[in-house]
């Protein structure tokens, strides 16, 4: 009944549906009373042998059409009731998954996909059972048993009602034992089933790594092991809920023989007719049928307030990371001014900081390079552009003088597109992929988008070509053919500013010149911020950001930090290492890569050729 309190709100949406399918059951109640009436006197007109045939006739007649009437009732309040319950769920589940896109980044850094997903499906499920089944068993118990024991009481005998119903309230007690053992024990159930949907996510996901591997055999025990937690959660709740029937069963049993030796002594007394006691115990079969429902929704309906507890939780959260009441429209001016003294994830800014000390001014229509070791804060740097975690007090990003908490996320995002390291790819054609991020794009404009992304000629090249259909996340296609379609996707955007992730680490050198050379064609039009570790793709940005440790260690053009380098030798950077800095570390890795790029192809009879690598 809790579960019904906490819906209150989504219900009342539905109150004609509901109400409709309630005066429906109403009906049906009242005319289930007739037969056993009807059956009754029947049998006291056969015993006093003054049963005539058209009596016979009319009461067989008044049978049938009393079931007529119920089946025509019992269809209408079930196709409300259930309509009503299917209609609910589906405002819930979009309500749901509406929520999990305006989530913050941090939320998903601590729920795995299996586990939304199954409060998504399972736990829904689970609530639509109880607002849709669980509503119906409760009202058609309580309608229909009081309706029975009104006509127990005042059709046939108060004392024999009374009696029969001894057994009841003990019935009650027990039930409410194990729904209280069945809340707990659902929810764990629920738990073991997000951990299994994730690991069937994840092993099919990878399931390249996990042949190529060998780690087949692996997975399949780590599955069976999930699968057998599983049927250990779900066998603890079957355990309970195989008490509810037997149970009623037993309290039902035991009822109906106090009705049968209490009805027996008021014949012997003359206080009772056989065809009265005959009514009397077919309108207690009726009662068995709510009895069994009200065990069973009670069954219900904890199982339904355990997964709505958990939803509740999920809907709960709020994104951290949200428009201000007085956000506004990003200005004409995008420049970027940043100044973050110290970010770090999980509020841990201070004491495990990803970034610090970072201070920079990014010109509208610049080419920004960043570069730097792994692990360096680089990407750290584009989710803060992006405004996937807001910055500490002290702390900020301002495009056009105007701090990003203060601006609209849909406006800011508008003017943003963004080639993440790992692309992502959606099951659809190549064309649905590209306009992801305009779907309202022309096939000329797919087209003009995937030539400056280097991508158009192999497309082509497939059967299909722009109709070819992917895989999840693009598995029949190549790295460096996923990183270009992502690209073609953020320039099909047109936004004013782009944001590239290591978007070329799977290209050849020839194919990177080729795109480097079409978004050179931009520049002064789009800022472009690219980060990469192939320092060559920088010579022509107009400034260059150096990070190591979340600091910025040297700044300037491919000019500046080249000279650098040179200057602190006399011939070329040293690398020497002073603290916790690295003293010219561009001018050293470029050199380092100058020479592999440079450095000639060995070629030796009876052997493969051997192309060095780029560092």
């Amino acid at each position: 009944m809790k579960l019904l309190w906490k819906l209150r709100f989504i219900l009342k949406d539905y109150w004609q549906q509901y109400l409709l399918a309630f005066i429906c059951l109403q009906i049906v109640s009242a005319l289930n009373l007739l037969p056993p009436w009807l059956i009754g006197h029947v049998v006291d007109g056969i015993k006093d042998n003054s049963l005539t045939n058209r009596e016979l006739a009319g009461y067989v007649a008044g049978i049938l059409i009393t079931g007529i009437v119920v089946y025509c009732f019992r269809y209408v309040w079930r196709a409300q009731l259930y309509g009503a319950s299917i209609e609910l769920i589906r405002q819930q589940r979009s309500r749901l998954f509406a929520h999990f896109t305006r989530l913050s980044p941090e939320f998903y850094q601590h729920h795995t996909t299996g586990d939304l997903m199954a409060h998504a499906t399972n736990d829904l499920n689970a609530v639509e059972e109880s607002v849709g089944v669980g509503i119906m068993t409760l009202v058609d118990s309580l309608i229909a048993g009081f309706t029975v024991l009104f006509a127990m009481v005042f059709l046939v005998s108060g004392q024999l009602t009374l009696l029969a119903m001894l057994p009841f309230p003990v019935l009650v007690w027990a039930t409410k034992r194990y729904g209280v053992a069945l809340y707990s024990r659902f929810g764990r159930a629920q738990a073991a089933f997000a951990n299994l949907n994730e690991e069937a996510r994840e092993s099919i996901t990878g399931i390249r790594a996990v042949k190529a591997h060998q780690l087949t055999e692996r997975q399949t025990r780590r599955f069976a092991q999930l699968s057998m937690e599983g049927v250990a959660a779900n066998t603890s709740v079957a355990r309970v809920d195989a008490l509810f029937g037997p149970s009623i069963s037993l309290f039902f049993g035991l009822s109906f023989v106090l009705a049968l030796v209490g009805g027996a002594w008021l014949i012997s007394q003359g206080q009772l007719t056989v065809g009265l006691l005959t009514s009397f115990t077919l309108y207690l079969s009726q009662m068995l049928g709510p009895m069994l429902q009200f065990g069973w929704q009670f069954n219900v309906f904890q199982r339904g307030s355990a997964s709505w507890g958990r939803l509740e939780k999920l809907l709960s959260r709020q994104p951290k990371v949200r428009n201000a009441p007085d956000a506004r429209q990003v200005p004409d001016d995008t420049s970027l001014s940043i100044n973050i003294r110290s970010f770090g994830y999980d509020g841990a800014s201070e004491q495990k900081p990803v970034l610090q000390g970072i201070s920079a001014e990014i010109p509208a229509g610049a080419f920004i390079g960043i570069t730097g070791r792994t692990g360096s804060g680089k990407s750290t740097l584009l989710r803060l552009i992006l405004r996937e975690f807001d910055l500490p007090e002290g702390s900020s990003i301002q495009m056009g003088n105007i701090p990003l908490p203060q601006l609209s996320m849909e406006s800011l995002r508008k003017k943003l597109a963004w080639v993440p390291q790992e692309p992502m790819l959606f099951s659809g054609t190549i064309t649905d992929n590209i306009r992801f991020s305009n779907p309202d794009a022309s096939p000329e404009a797919v087209k003009k988008a995937a030539t400056l992304a280097g991508i158009d000629d192999e497309i082509m090249d497939f059967k299909d070509g722009y109709h070819t259909l992917l895989g999840e996340n693009g598995i029949n296609l190549s790295g460096g053919q996923k990183q270009r379609l992502a690209l073609a996707r953020a320039l099909l955007a047109d936004s004013e500013m782009l944001l590239l992730d290591d978007a070329f680490s799977a290209l050849d050198m020839k194919t990177e010149a080729r795109i480097l050379k079409n978004l050179m064609a931009m520049k002064g039009k789009k800022t472009i911020i690219l980060v990469t570790q192939r320092l060559p793709e920088l010579i022509t940005a107009d400034h260059i950001l150096v990070l190591d440790r979340g600091r910025i260690i040297e700044q300037g053009n491919h000019d500046q930090l080249l000279s650098k380098g040179k200057d602190a030798t006399g011939i070329e950077a040293t690398g020497q290492t002073k603290g916790n800095t690295t003293d010219h570390w561009y001018a050293k890795i470029f050199q380092q890569q100058a020479r592999t790029l440079l450095q000639p192809v060995e070629v030796k009879p009876g052997a493969a050729t051997k192309r060095p690598g780029v560092a």
